[in-house]
């Protein structure tokens, strides 16, 4: 993104507006001057408008600004108060504060003030923004000791704020300008922040620089030995270190990286968080040495504890459990999963943010609960907790055993591992929705784009198809990129019926194929390999091949196979291409009643319609498709699928006729031969009776 974007000038449309900084002010919206004349009564202003624009009780209002007289005489006192602050205001001509018995707040919607600018900067916005020079209501000092303490309060609540959204910044941002001035104002008023000063010194490294990394390294010492005590972190001394002399200066300098951390759980809350790189975003310019290309991509940062538990009799089950889980991330090849030890910690709060400090980007957690009734099963709680929102939850199931352990568990516990994968690559898609495209790194490019095929919107396939060879190009050995591109073109073949259909094709082929050598303990990716070499000719027994083994490989990995996500969908494509379609739609069935819904299950839904078709469930198909039409109304395949069952059905000809209007306004070239042509795996009399169907819906023939 253009940085002169962050500069566009805005207009203020709100009726009053309040500066907060240096000399306060109130104006209106033509400029007139509304600012109370007593200290009380701005001070009363100025607690509002810093309430982050939420109601603030009448209480604490009193408290202060009378905190030493009684409790009677400050409610009388602030009684006044806000009758003058109302008749100073009351030029406006509107209501602009909220008063009520108990509480008063500021309207948000007619009201502006600076600081709450500067309270609600982003990474995003922080070049738009002015730091002040001036302090925050430094004319309200003595009017209360109360209202002195909570200023002091908003103060460093505004410092601590802007220092980390510059911190932030700095590590984040790909624009080595923007890295370089936003490290300057981080600097300007935190003179020691080591991030800022390793920011620069690495820009000027990257940029080849030696001489000015070396200047901006001697006058970060200087400013160090001013300050008694104060000790250099172990990454700025490493930095430091890596700084060539005359002599090494042609030679490649690799950049600091997070130092190991080690320690008993003890000293664990001591340690100094070190921000390892986002996996979403592209590498800072900072960050990157000279050969950045040599650095390993980031992939997302899993920890898994030992399911909490209070029942003796579950304790053993514990550690099985959490290693189970933790191998099977393991064999997905998609995360980086940290071998880090419980920690044993009172403060459970801080938790998170100290596994964050270890570099875990999600904290997988559960706990262990014992049936409540004689033979009742018991049941493992998942959780799924945001390290870098303070362990904020973001995805949770159950999975139930019996009381003679896990191993003898009906389902498989699979499925809601896969569906953990896959909300985790939502969460991290959802994060960095307000990003630029050329912010985001190989992976980020990625999950925006399957993001973007969840909609099932075919206007939408170009704009998919150039996030992913983004992706494929940066991240060639990635294997989620791989299969991510690989669902893509499956999808868009399907419902593809011009000239690109063959391209497309090709290209998942080749993707799903990569995607296999990646990853080959991912059993889903031999299953859409299966899936793509049903429709190329002459690879028939090719694909059968690849089912069954993939089928004899969940078999022999999961005990408890016969519920497995995997193995119904790996059943589906063999009973397709045995010609067995109502198998295939029973199983269809069974693998839709799953409980642990995907996002990878819902991303194929309409291939699901398309099995249930072939095995003549029209009033499913049907079902389906009115549910399908109301939320994704630009997926053709969907609509051929629903058009087809209901001529099948014969019962509502008025809605076949919708579906085919519709159909042929999102694909106006569409004929009876091109459809047919994507079901090169079903029998003869079964394209025939497509064929009839989709001339009898006014299809036409080619």
């Amino acid at each position: 993104m253009d940085s002169v974007s962050h500069h566009v000038r805005e207009t203020d449309p709100t009726l009053l507006r309040l500066k907060l900084f240096g000399q306060m002010e109130a104006k209106t919206l033509t400029g007139e001057s509304v600012l109370p004349v007593g200290s009380k009564t701005r001070a009363l202003l100025a607690i509002l408008a810093l309430s982050d624009r939420k109601p603030v009780l009448r209480s604490r209002l009193a408290e202060l600004l009378w905190s030493k007289r009684p409790e009677d005489l400050a409610r009388a006192s602030l009684r006044q108060e806000i009758h003058r602050l109302l008749d100073a205001l009351s030029p406006i001509g509107v209501e602009v504060i909220d008063v009520q018995r108990h509480s008063l707040a500021l309207k948000s919607a007619l009201t502006s003030v600076d600081a709450e600018k500067l309270l609600t900067v982003s990474v995003r916005t922080i070049d738009a923004v002015a730091f002040p020079e001036e302090p925050l209501l430094g004319e309200l000092a003595g009017v209360d000791p109360a209202l002195d303490d909570w200023l002091v309060q908003q103060r460093r609540r505004l410092s601590a704020h802007l220092q980390n959204v510059c911190e932030s910044a700095v590590q984040e941002l790909t624009d080595s300008d923007r890295v370089e001035a936003t490290a300057e104002r981080l600097l300007k008023f935190d003179g020691l922040n080591e991030i800022a000063w390793r920011a620069r010194i690495q820009l000027a490294l990257h940029r080849g620089d030696y001489g000015r990394a070396v200047s901006l390294s001697d006058q970060m010492a200087r400013v160090v030995e001013d300050v008694e005590g104060h000790v250099l972190s172990p990454a700025t001394q490493k930095l430091l270190a890596s700084i060539p002399d005359e002599h090494t200066a042609g030679e490649p300098v690799q950049d600091a990286v997070q130092p190991a951390l080690s320690g008993s759980n003890s000293e664990v809350t001591s340690l100094v968080s070190v921000r390892r790189p986002d996996p979403m975003l592209a590498l800072p310019l900072h960050y990157a040495a000279q050969h950045s290309s040599s650095m390993e991509p980031q992939k997302i940062a899993l920890v898994f504890l030992a399911p909490s538990c209070t029942d003796e009799t579950l304790l053993g089950y514990r550690q099985s459990l959490r290693d189970q889980l933790e191998l099977m991330f393991v064999n997905m090849g998609t995360f980086d999963i940290l071998s880090i030890a419980d920690i044993s910690s009172p403060d459970s709060v801080n938790a998170p943010s100290i596994y964050q400090s270890l570099g875990a980007d999600y904290v997988i957690s559960g706990s262990l609960r014992a049936g409540q009734e004689d033979g009742a099963d018991n049941r493992l709680i998942l959780r799924v907790l945001d390290a870098r929102r303070g362990g904020v939850i973001i995805w949770g199931t159950h999975f139930d055993f019996p009381s003679s352990g896990p191993d003898e568990a009906t389902n498989s516990i699979v499925a809601p591992m896969q569906a953990m994968q896959w909300s985790i690559f939502v969460a991290e898609a959802r994060r960095i929705a307000a990003r630029s495209d050329a912010e985001l790194s190989a992976l980020g490019m990625a999950l925006r784009a399957f993001m973007l095929l969840l909609r099932h919107d075919c206007t939408l396939f170009d704009r998919i198809g150039f996030l992913l060879e983004r992706a494929v190009d940066l991240g060639k050995d990635d294997g989620a990129i791989a299969l991510i591109d690989a669902l893509y073109c499956y999808i868009r073949f399907l419902n593809e019926w011009g000239i690109q259909a063959e391209s497309v094709f090709a290209r998942g082929l080749k993707s799903v194929r990569v995607a296999v050598s990646l990853m080959p303990d991912l059993h889903a990716v031999e299953v859409l390999l299966a899936a793509y070499l049903m429709y190329e000719p002459g690879s028939h027994e090719a694909a059968v091949s690849v089912a069954r083994s993939a089928a004899e490989d969940i078999s022999s990995n999961d005990s408890h196979h016969k519920n497995s996500p995997d193995l119904r969908m790996v059943e589906i494509v063999l009973n397709l291409l045995c010609g067995e379609m109502k198998s295939a739609a029973g199983n269809v069935k069974k693998l839709l009643e799953n409980g642990y819904r995907s996002q990878l299950l819902e991303l194929l839904r309409p291939v699901f319609m398309m099995i249930l078709l072939l095995g003549e469930d029209y009033q499913k198909v049907i079902s389906m498709g009115r549910l399908a039409s109301g939320l994704y109304p630009s997926c053709p395949s969907s609509l051929v699928y629903y058009l087809v069952s209901l001529i099948e059905v014969n019962d509502f000809p008025e809605e076949a006729q919708q579906v085919r209007r519709h159909l042929l306004r999102l694909a106006p070239d569409l004929t009876v031969s091109k459809v047919v042509s994507r079901f090169p795996f079903v029998e003869t009399a079964q394209r025939t009776r497509l064929t009839e169907a989709l001339f009898k819906a006014g299809i036409a023939g080619e």
